[in-house]
């Protein structure tokens, strides 16, 4: 039986170029329900704001420069048409439920929220760190016969036999440093958005932050190549990098019915880090991280590649079956051959270093009862890595040869025919398998979470230090740093102070205010 109507028909033979298949039907964008309640509320109210607020749109002409159009187009379709149709859809929603249409009867009804702003900021700036001679070729005298550092000094000529002939030569001027003409400001860009809230007479309130932020034209002073002889670096516009990330808090305070106050406030961030462009001699150089084999372009700031420690050879058989290794030997590190060509070489490194955390995270902590006080401050930061130089000096007897220096416990523990299950190598006085190569056996997880600070106070009674001619009297006693947790795995002893530098030390203090 045909159930079409005339009007569905020409529906059919006129169908709108601009469609979406939603439950498995079409249904117009443009007329759809949810696109003119939810979206197009936000269209018009931010062409008002551009139009309206900007007059010309300026700074949206500035920011489409400084981002391009993917960037620009992200930003205005994404970032702020979400933000504005989100408000406006929330602020429509409240306004029906209610049936408040105007302004001032409207917030009589959103008595639950004391505070909203939202908040948007843009700039540039430039790096003005470098020296004010960079763009300068320089050349420096140098007459005497020894250095600066009293040092003998062999002038600025040289000897076609290299051996300076035996004692000073002709002394003048020597180059230290070689111009670039075409050097110009580092450029960042950045944009933050954010949100600040409270509700519930200001007991729960907090915070949501995104900002976005690019650097292009780094400077970077260049080591010279040895052809261009003394005096070769030069500072150059190398390159750009971008971050992008976000802080949200949220606290809640109140007080109980027995008289305990309290304030709880966390927060957690993240941010992410991208080398967008850099030119190959200095993607080569390992400056911004990486090396020769792999452009750290498209990575983060200072990661790094290596092998990949793939266990202990436990037999000559697993030797004999492994890719070719110099150096492999029973009790020996065992490296992934990554492109399966049979050889461990430099093409099998991969990366496997990266300093920045998944998230970082905090949290305060107020109690007061009667005249007691006690805060506490947790601060963590997890999913970070670290490259541990201590564990060179630790597992292996090779990383010094020098026999009355001090050896780690963990050479105790090391691998055996009696002690097959062992991570740590066997011992050996030469390292013919290089072991002390970057590789994931020295990569960490540096995770922590530290108790920063902790503060115990008593006030005395207004009665009695009014008594004693005072305003204020309070005592209390506080210790920093009294408790850090870590990861297991990590070796070193202070994640957020790695390898040989000395743990953050413990602080305890005593003391006492006095108000007058």
């Amino acid at each position: 039986m045909r159930t079409d109507t005339k009007e569905k028909r020409q529906q059919k033979r006129h169908k709108n170029p601009l469609t979406e298949k939603i439950g498995g039907r079409s249904m117009s964008i443009l007329s759809s329900k949810r696109f003119q309640k939810y979206f197009v509320p936000g269209i018009v109210f931010q062409s008002c704001v551009i139009a309206g607020g900007y007059g010309t749109g300026r700074e949206l002409v500035e920011y489409f420069m400084g981002y391009g159009p993917k960037g620009g187009l992200l930003g205005m379709c994404i970032v702020s048409l979400l933000v504005w149709s989100l408000i406006c859809a929330i602020s429509f929603m409240f306004a029906q439920i209610f049936k408040k249409y105007d302004y001032k009867s409207f917030m009589k009804e959103l008595t639950w929220l004391d505070d909203l702003k939202l908040r948007a900021s843009w700039g540039q700036t430039g790096n003005q760190e470098i020296s004010n001679l960079a763009r300068y070729t320089i050349y420096a005298p140098n007459y005497g016969t020894t250095d600066s550092f009293g040092g003998q000094s062999y002038g600025t000529a040289y000897d076609i036999t290299g051996s300076n002939g035996g004692g000073t030569l002709p002394s003048g001027f020597k180059r230290n440093q070689i111009g670039n003409d075409n050097i110009k400001w580092e450029t960042t860009t950045q944009t933050n958005v954010g949100i600040d809230f409270s509700l519930f007479k200001q007991s729960l309130y907090g915070s949501l932050e995104y900002y976005y932020k690019k650097t292009t034209d780094i400077l970077t002073e260049m080591a010279g190549v040895g052809v261009l002889g003394e005096g070769g670096n030069r500072w150059i516009n190398s390159g750009a990098m971008k971050n992008q990330g976000f802080e949200f808090n949220l606290g809640y305070r109140n007080k109980t019915a027995f008289g305990l106050t309290y304030d709880l406030n966390g927060n957690i961030s993240t941010y992410r880090n991208e080398i967008l462009e850099l030119p190959e001699t200095v993607a080569a150089n390992g400056k911004f991280g990486g090396n020769g084999v792999k452009s750290v372009v498209g990575h983060t700031y200072n990661s790094q590649v290596g092998y990949i420690a793939d266990g202990i050879f436990k037999s000559q058989e697993e030797v004999d079956n492994h890719a070719t290794q110099e150096g492999a030997a029973v009790g020996r590190i065992r490296y992934r051959d990554i492109d399966h060509n049979g050889v461990i070489d430099e093409k099998d490194q991969e990366w496997i270093y990266d300093p920045t955390p998944a998230f970082s995270y905090g949290l305060n902590i107020y109690l007061e009862y009667k005249n007691f006080d006690l805060t506490m401050f947790w601060q963590g930061v997890q999913g970070v890595d670290i490259i541990s130089d201590v564990k060179k000096k630790s597992d292996f007897w090779s990383a010094s040869n020098v026999g009355f220096l001090n050896k780690g416990t963990r050479l105790l523990n090391a691998w055996s025919p009696t002690n097959p299950n062992s991570t740590i190598p066997a011992l050996t006085r030469s390292d013919t398998n290089n072991e002390q190569r970057v590789s994931t056996y020295f990569v960490e997880n540096g995770s922590f979470l530290k108790l920063r600070n902790i503060q115990l106070g008593y006030t005395v009674p207004a009665v009695i230090s009014k008594k004693l001619r005072m305003e204020r009297l309070r005592f209390y006693c506080s210790a920093q740093n009294l408790l850090t947790i870590k990861s297991k795995d990590f070796t070193g002893e202070d994640p957020e102070n790695p390898n040989f530098s000395y743990p953050i030390p413990v602080n305890i203090t005593f003391g006492l205010n006095i108000g007058f």
